[in-house]
């Protein structure tokens, strides 16, 4: 009687993937998914911010640009303020569009001297009903620098 040996079998060709090879695969990719969606979400937010937050800046200057060229003062206010008001010294009354959801506060308005100069204001980046971006003018140039990221009390404006 003679034993088979591995030469008298018939060649098993593999053609595919098993089951547990499949699983496993798609278990990886899960884990990966699950550990890199929130940090993409949590750039895209951050980029997004970054974006409003320089064209409100680029807003702004445009405003100083103006009010240096043409010699008349200006007062940025919020979005929904009634703008056919004079102020008192004369300024007139501007407000500035953001993106939707988002929209801004300023507490007080900033005042925008005939020759460019601005006055010291805060300014909140709103998305939705959340504070992503506490913005400060206190140089008289109207360039905002960043006081801070994330959330935080939504501060009243203050009357004009």
């Amino acid at each position: 009687m003679s034993v088979p040996t591995n030469a008298d079998r018939p060649a098993r060709t593999r053609s595919g993937y098993t089951l547990m090879e499949m699983l496993v695969v798609l278990a990886i990719m899960g884990l990966a998914t699950a550990v890199i969606l929130p940090s993409t979400s949590r750039m895209l937010d951050q980029a997004t911010a970054h974006a409003v937050f320089f064209e409100f800046q680029r807003q702004v200057s445009d405003l100083r640009r103006e009010a240096n060229r043409t010699g008349l003062p200006l007062r940025l206010v919020e979005a929904g303020v009634d703008l056919d008001v004079v102020e008192a010294n004369g300024a007139e009354r501007r407000s500035i569009e953001v993106r939707e959801p988002w929209r801004y506060t300023l507490a007080p308005p900033l005042d925008i001297a005939e020759g460019g100069a601005c006055s010291p204001t805060t300014a909140n980046l709103i998305n939705g009903d959340r504070v992503v971006m506490t913005l400060t003018e206190n140089g008289g140039d109207c360039r905002f620098i960043r006081l801070q990221s994330g959330p935080a009390q939504l501060r009243a404006p203050a009357s004009p």
